[in-house]
């Protein structure tokens, strides 16, 4: 949990804090082979930085896991923060697709 107000602090405090943060979290889950990507909690499970097209699939070789505050119910006042936390998710999700195992049986062409 204390992780998690830092990242909401570091989100806050601008973009260079931003991208020092998302860095740092892609390196350090990368370390740990914790290829997971952020989703927004809800019914969907949508992953932003993902196509459409492309959500069941990734989602599957890659795995997911929850941003506390990214959900799809958005409370008066908050728009900003879930905006920025919708931002990060993204960025990071684009990042870490590229380093998920390849689907089983699957080849690269």
């Amino acid at each position: 949990m204390r992780g998690v107000w830092g990242l909401l602090f570091a989100l806050l405090g601008g973009c260079q804090a931003d991208a020092s943060t998302l860095e740092q979290e892609v390196t350090t889950n990368l370390a740990k082979q914790d290829y997971r990507l952020i989703v927004i909690a809800g019914r969907g499970e949508f992953a932003p930085g993902i196509a459409a097209e492309q959500q069941a699939e990734t989602k599957g070789r890659c795995g997911v896991r929850y941003l506390d505050g990214l959900g799809d119910v958005i409370r008066p006042g908050q728009q900003e923060i879930h905006a920025k936390l919708s931002a990060y998710a993204s960025e990071y999700n684009q990042r870490m697709v590229t380093h998920c195992p390849s689907a089983s049986g699957a080849d690269k062409q």
